[in-house]
């Protein structure tokens, strides 16, 4: 699919348009579940942003390599409207086959695309 370049040229209205209808279109559990294999990463309590817990430890790091850090919803739409989503060498290399996953993906994409 590859719609990631196009993710690059939306306004940040229209990131914020495309990240809302896909915690709309699929869920919140859902929507977790792509950011913790994305990532790691995971919906503020508000389900409003992304976050993330850098260093060893996640959430329990403190200093410099620790805390909590904002995600950008750009970065995500452009990672999801991608082929990396099927990147062999991240998910295995039945991750195609995987319905599940395809499933969640392909429903994601769908409910990103029809906030444009």
């Amino acid at each position: 699919m590859n719609d990631s370049a196009s993710v690059s040229s939306m306004s940040n209205a229209d990131i914020g348009k495309a990240f809302n209808a896909i915690a709309k279109g699929i869920g919140l559990d859902d929507i977790g579940v792509i950011l913790f294999n994305w990532n790691e990463s995971q919906l503020n309590e508000d389900g409003d942003k992304i976050i993330g817990y850098p260093g060893r430890d996640g959430r329990f790091s403190h200093g410099k390599e620790g805390g909590k850090v904002t995600i950008s919803k750009r970065e995500f739409l452009a990672w999801l409207m991608s082929d990396d989503p099927f990147d062999e060498k991240v998910y295995g290399t039945n991750i195609r086959s995987d319905t599940e996953w395809t499933g969640l993906i392909r429903r994601a994409r769908e409910a990103a695309l029809g906030a444009r």
